[in-house]
């Protein structure tokens, strides 16, 4: 397969991944300027610690959601084929904006929790495209379509975060401000189900040799067998504090800029974009380039304890110049501490489980970020410092689980083979 030909196929699903990343990364800024700035068009007779709350909720049952539906779609994807679940992803994701534009404007938050409960159920778009992707793939050129589609879900963190507070760029937001990014990303998503119908064609053929009912417990199912598998248990706990912790981070940034620095929103738009541009850098150069000279568990060790320094620093030294400083570096050590852990849960299974250890990670990251997101919620009611202290103390224990020698697990794993 020539690369122009890949590219072509590719297209319709890197967009696709796009449009899913920008989804998933819009409403941070929305919802933040929404319910959390000074000037809140959403429930602005509420106190701040339920207008905290109601945040928390709106960016937890998302996660709760996609932990339950991602695994579901991913089967059904292998069992119906990849181009009618991308179509479903992408329509519930049109209907889901939908309905935060209309509880923006009808300032209705039950509105505002249906849209992301749908919006949850519905973002598998993501990893079925991934593997619509490899479907397309020949063997040799796999390595370049994965590479292609991180890079797309990079670049959605960049511009998710942009458009979304493109309106609101001053403290004076209105709720035209807010409506309007959340109807072109609706509009993107029509764009996406267009290419999807006329670019797309799934190039193998359904399984239709497994019958049944689908588990719709899959994902919790998967996330409770990890637990039992002493070969990669430490993995799972390191893996699910950094997650939690890098949740509470980056979800509740602009809650800590707007309360400590008193800073409009387009000093928080600019700073999420900034971390985007970080995870591009480490997924697309940093990463390649370490994993060349370093061990995937030495990267971890290192880049995890440089995570917790650069965010102790951003949480504990109040300076917006600090906050400036270590946005960049933070995104690209714990992009580092993603990919190699990622790389370890590979290593640690065989071939033919590989796409059982993908979706556990898959279900520990939605549980992580569910957890992070509504307990954050809660604690910002104490302090809206609170989130982030636990979020540091977290990712040190983290880091600290992920210095502890593997070797036991491993060694207890020979011995049970053998006897």
């Amino acid at each position: 397969m020539t690369l122009s030909r890949l590219l072509l196929r590719l297209l319709p699903l890197l967009v696709v991944i796009l449009i899913d990343s920008i989804s998933y990364t819009i409403v941070v800024p929305i919802l933040s300027a929404a319910l959390l700035s000074d000037h809140p068009v959403l429930m602005a007779t509420a106190s701040e610690d339920t207008r905290y709350i109601v945040y928390g909720l709106a960016l937890g049952i998302f996660e709760v959601m996609l932990l339950y539906m991602a695994p579901v779609l991913g089967e059904i994807s292998d069992r119906k084929g990849r181009r009618v679940v991308l179509l479903a992803c992408l329509a519930g994701a049109i209907v889901s904006f939908v309905l935060i534009g209309a509880a923006i404007l009808a300032n209705f938050v039950a509105l505002l929790l249906l849209g992301r409960l749908l919006g949850g159920a519905t973002a598998g778009s993501q990893p079925v495209a991934q593997a619509a992707a490899v479907d397309v793939s020949t063997e040799d050129r796999k390595p370049l379509a994965l590479s292609l589609a991180l890079l797309a879900s990079s670049l959605g963190f960049v511009a998710g975060p942009l458009l979304g507070g493109l309106m609101s760029w001053d403290d004076n937001v209105a709720v035209s401000d807010l409506v309007i990014p959340v109807v072109v990303t609706a509009v993107l998503a029509m764009g996406g189900i267009v290419l999807v119908l006329f670019g797309y064609r799934d190039s193998r053929p359904p399984l239709a040799q497994h019958a049944g009912k689908i588990d719709l417990w899959m994902g919790v199912r998967g996330f409770r067998a990890a637990l039992t598998d002493s070969a990669i248990r430490r993995l799972v706990f390191v893996f699910a504090l950094m997650q939690m912790a890098w949740g509470a981070f980056f979800l509740f940034l602009p809650s800590l800029l707007y309360e400590r620095f008193d800073v409009e929103t387009s000093v928080v738009t600019l700073m999420l974009a900034l971390l985007g541009v970080g995870f591009c850098l480490a997924y697309g150069l940093i990463l390649p380039w370490l994993s060349k000279h370093s061990s995937a568990r030495t990267l971890t060790v290192w880049s995890l304890w440089a995570t917790v320094a650069l965010m102790a620093a951003a949480v504990f030294w109040a300076d917006l110049g600090v906050m400036w400083a270590v946005t960049l570096p933070i995104a690209a050590t714990v992009s580092v501490a993603f990919g190699a852990i990622l790389t370890q849960f590979s290593d640690a299974v065989d071939g033919e489980r590989q796409g059982w250890i993908l979706g556990i990670v898959g279900s520990v990251n939605a549980l992580a970020w569910a957890v992070a997101s509504i307990a954050a919620g809660f604690l910002s009611g104490i302090s809206y410092v609170a989130p982030f202290v636990l979020a540091v103390l977290a990712l040190a224990v983290s880091a600290g689980l992920a210095t502890l020698p593997l070797r036991v697990t491993t060694q207890d794993v020979e011995s049970e083979e053998t006897r």
